[in-house]
């Protein structure tokens, strides 16, 4: 681990030992049948820009635009260029979220580096794109987009939820491009196999929110009707895999350590058995990827930690950056 990593590691700890609990709102609680795990707000958007044939000049992304990306245009937003020796920060937001979804963490971050946030193809202001969506089209688009916005890299990558598998995807197919990452509660890719076989035997006896959950995983998942962007995710699950190691990338993994990522009701020991997964095994997995990494666990945040603990996100990218630039 790079001693820049390691000092931030403690110093995550002690912030998160120094600060109380903050409230937050459970928006995945109530849930009556799970999705893939992610958080969509509702956005409010500002008026549908043109889309652009050129880069726009840096204060046209600073409001927003349309880039056209080859006959369909993507929503990119950007805070202003700042040191060109320090990399750009690419947020990539969860399961059916836009850009919006990442709340203060644009401007908070901005102190220390310019900072990006998109809309993917169907979400917001973005045009759909052609199916089958999978991980190598949404990092084939995020590829085209930042080279017609003008945005060069290199990248922080900083993702959560399911855009974590996206953005490794993204890093093995442009890996000169990106020089770290930041994976915020992400979705590991046998977290839906482990899920299904941590439940108990099929049974007549079943309860209805057990019935829901098993449906989900073993049809639902799988079928890209059931998710607003189209995604076929076992297809993106197996291209995070086939993605393989992040070599020595400094990686910050950064878990909730508030289980609301599945809706409550189902027994008991399959709750602890998938909480055991999501909080413990599957976060350590992920900071296996990368010689250069540190896992940190968010005990007062729940999911969302972009809404609910946007500090901790920064501080994480300030790690990557500071990572970095000693190397």
């Amino acid at each position: 681990m790079h001693r820049c990593l390691l000092h931030f590691s403690l110093l995550l700890t002690f912030l998160l030992a120094a600060c109380g609990p903050q409230a937050a709102t459970n928006p995945l609680a109530t849930t009556a049948t799970p999705p893939a795990p992610t958080v969509t707000p509702a956005p409010t958007l500002p008026p549908t820009p043109v889309a652009s044939p050129t880069p726009p000049p840096p204060a046209a992304l600073e409001a927003g635009a349309l880039i056209d990306i080859g006959g369909r245009a993507l929503f990119l937003r950007c805070t202003p260029p700042g040191n060109p020796a320090v990399p750009t920060v690419i947020l990539e937001a969860g399961l059916a979220a836009d850009h919006s979804s990442w709340g203060e963490v644009p401007a908070r971050a901005a102190s220390y580096a310019r900072v990006c946030s998109y809309d993917r193809a169907s979400l917001g202001q973005s045009d759909p794109g052609p199916p089958p969506r999978d991980a190598a089209t949404a990092a084939a688009d995020l590829r085209a987009l930042l080279e017609a916005a003008g945005v060069p890299g290199p990248y922080i990558l900083v993702a959560h939820s399911f855009g974590g598998l996206l953005a490794r995807r993204f890093v093995a197919e442009n890996p000169d491009l990106v020089a770290g990452l930041v994976l915020v509660d992400a979705v590991h890719e046998d977290w839906w196999s482990l899920a299904l076989a941590a439940l108990p035997p099929e049974s007549a006896s079943d309860s209805p929110r057990l019935q829901s959950f098993r449906r989900f995983l073993t049809s639902d998942v799988a079928d890209p009707a059931r998710n607003a962007e189209g995604f076929v995710i076992p297809t993106v699950a197996e291209q995070a895999r086939a993605s393989g190691s992040l070599g020595t990338k400094p990686l910050v993994v950064l878990s909730a350590g508030i289980f609301d990522v599945v809706a409550p009701g189902l027994p008991p020991e399959v709750e602890a058995r998938l909480r055991e997964l999501f909080q413990q095994e599957l976060p350590a997995e992920l900071g296996r990827l990368s010689a250069d990494s540190t896992v940190v666990v968010v005990p007062d945040s729940g999911h969302n930690i972009p809404r609910q603990r946007p500090d901790m996100v920064v501080l994480a990218i300030q790690a990557v950056l500071a990572a970095v630039a000693q190397a």
